[in-house]
């Protein structure tokens, strides 16, 4: 080769190498790209372990609370870190807290009925020194990754105007969950509250992850969620871990513009319901926001599902003297608002609408409208709020984005419009109805015989009504099977009491018992009814139940 064909050959391998080592560069500004935004991570070896690690987050990041001065975040990481939140406002992220986490060791069986250890971080801190009604940036970032960064907007106390969604009982069905939340992701709102049963059972701490942190992706990064504790949430510390912020309880409140938001535990062992209806009672009355809403899981007024009844008779009076104008629970898988329950007469206190909301994505349970209910639906939903001044509008959407339910109040001088208020149902109605249906669903203890009489007898417990009421009970059958009493009425004063009712009929052909069970047992065949007729002020209602044996 001679000197010039040596020198060619030498720029040229020159200028390849020259190539090579500036795509090398290039790639490594693409990787430290990729890692800083979280795009990819890089392992990390555990010197003390001996063992190849990855950075990552495994849950959230999610915004648990977010107040006009300061906000708290949540996340889970595959390693102790250490781990920081860079913050700051629209100029840039200039700020950073560091996290010291909570270390979670739990097992759990997989699919091929292996034992699987893991271990996990939980992080949670308070951004501090924030200004109201003001947008921030966040990102999470542990050793070897970069989270993405995500907004949020401090809570405005001056405004006159707030939207937000509340929903419940979202366990079991991810995907029916993950559903609602694409729709969520569509409103724009200031916050969110959940009612309650996140997951089908919190103490398998396995759960958290695909049955509440991950159908909410893309929604709790930067609107607000706050969460009331259902009874599936358990009671081995997993719901306290992951949701409640350092320095905050179970049970706390909230303002939002012209807002206010109660959020109870209402199921956790250890306080007496008493005591923890004096506290949604003092908290409601201390605050002197346009509109006042309490939420909590298990309900005061449910007529579907588990019938349930919380605090009854006394929260209806209590919540109406605290000023609350509307009043959201879960626990039964179904839609039902009630129409507005008025106030004792003579009194002050708030008509208050309760609503049940436990469509999120459990299995959905039947319900029976009544006088008392506004709308009900048995179908997957969340309920939109928006308030501006002293109107209020509230939409039910269903899983499929369809309107079911729509409300609007205006109030003046504090109280809500007079149409609202025709629809009102008087209290003491709401009660005798939640004292009569699990009375009279009493099963006979055996069942019946040709020609020999026998006796259903009925205790009702009535506690004071405001006004006196007419009960009439009656037994009716088809094809003259049995030989029936006559009808009794009673009536209940005002102050309520405890009667006792019997009623005595005789079975003229043989009795059999129904395949299919209903309520505390199963019916008898041919079938008897009993219906129950009773007024109460404005309310007149029909209740009619079938006579049934107890299933053994």
């Amino acid at each position: 080769m001679s000197m010039s064909e040596y020198r060619g050959s030498s720029r040229v391998t020159g200028f390849i190498l020259s190539l090579e080592l500036l795509l090398l560069v290039a790639a490594a500004v693409l990787l430290l790209a990729a890692v800083r935004e979280g795009a990819l991570e890089l392992p990390v070896f555990d010197g003390v372990r001996g063992a190849l690690k990855l950075d990552s987050i495994t849950k959230g990041p999610a915004l648990l609370r977010v107040y006009k001065d300061r906000a708290a975040i949540m996340w889970e990481s595959s390693t102790e870190g250490p781990w920081k939140v860079y913050f700051g406002d629209a100029g840039g992220l200039d700020r950073y807290i560091e996290s010291t986490p909570q270390q979670v060791e739990y097992e759990f069986e997989n699919d091929a009925k292996q034992i699987v250890k893991k271990t996990a971080f939980i992080h949670k801190v308070w951004i501090e020194s924030l200004r109201p009604a003001q947008e921030y940036c966040y990102r999470v970032a542990g050793p070897w990754l970069r989270g993405k960064t995500h907004r949020f907007k401090t809570a405005d106390a001056e405004s006159d105007e707030v939207r937000f969604l509340v929903y419940g009982d979202s366990r079991t069905r991810p995907e029916t969950h993950r559903k609602l939340v694409e729709l969520m992701i569509r409103e724009k709102v200031d916050f969110i509250v959940h009612t309650g049963d996140l997951v089908s059972s919190g103490n398998k701490y396995e759960q958290w992850g695909p049955q509440f942190f991950e159908p909410l992706k893309g929604l709790m990064e930067s609107v607000p969620v706050y969460i009331v504790k259902g009874n599936h949430e358990g009671d081995n510390g997993n719901y306290e871990k992951l949701l409640i912020p350092g320095g905050e309880e179970n049970s706390f409140g909230f303002d939002y513009g012209p807002v206010h938001f109660f959020c109870l535990d209402n199921v956790s062992k250890g306080k007496k319901t008493k005591e923890r209806l004096n506290k949604i009672v003092a908290d409601a009355k201390s605050s002197g926001a346009a509109w006042k809403f309490v939420s909590y899981h298990v309900p005061s007024v449910n007529f579907g599902g588990h019938r349930s009844k919380w605090a009854a008779p006394a929260a209806l009076p209590a919540l109406a003297e605290a000023g609350a104008d509307f009043v959201l629970a879960g626990h039964s898988h179904q839609y039902e608002r009630f129409r507005p329950v008025s106030p004792p007469s003579g009194s002050n206190a708030s008509f208050v609408s309760y609503i049940t909301t436990g469509g999120g994505g459990a299995s959905l349970y039947g319900i029976e409208p009544t006088i008392y209910h506004a709308s009900t639906k048995q179908i997957h939903h969340y309920c939109r709020f928006h308030i501006k001044g002293d109107k209020l509008t509230m939409d039910a959407i269903d899983i499929d984005g369809n309107v079911i339910d729509h409300v609007e109040i205006t109030k003046t001088e504090g109280r809500p419009d007079k149409q609202y208020l025709w629809t009102a149902i008087p209290m003491g109605g709401i009660t005798l109805h939640q004292t009569l249906r699990p009375a009279l669903e009493k099963p006979l203890s055996a069942k019946p015989a040709k020609n020999q009489p026998f006796v259903i007898s009925y205790k009702l417990s009535v506690s004071e009504l405001a006004s006196p009421a007419m009960i009439t009970l009656a037994l009716r059958c088809r094809d003259r099977a049995y030989e029936l009493p006559e009808a009794k009425t009673l009536t209940i004063p005002k102050e309520g009491g405890t009667l006792e009712v019997e009623l005595t009929a005789t079975p003229l052909v043989d009795v059999e018992l129904s395949d299919k069970r209903q309520g505390n047992g199963r019916p008898i065949v041919p079938a008897l009814w009993l219906d129950c007729h009773y007024e109460i002020e404005r309310v007149s209602e029909s209740i009619t139940l079938p006579i049934v044996v107890k299933d053994n």
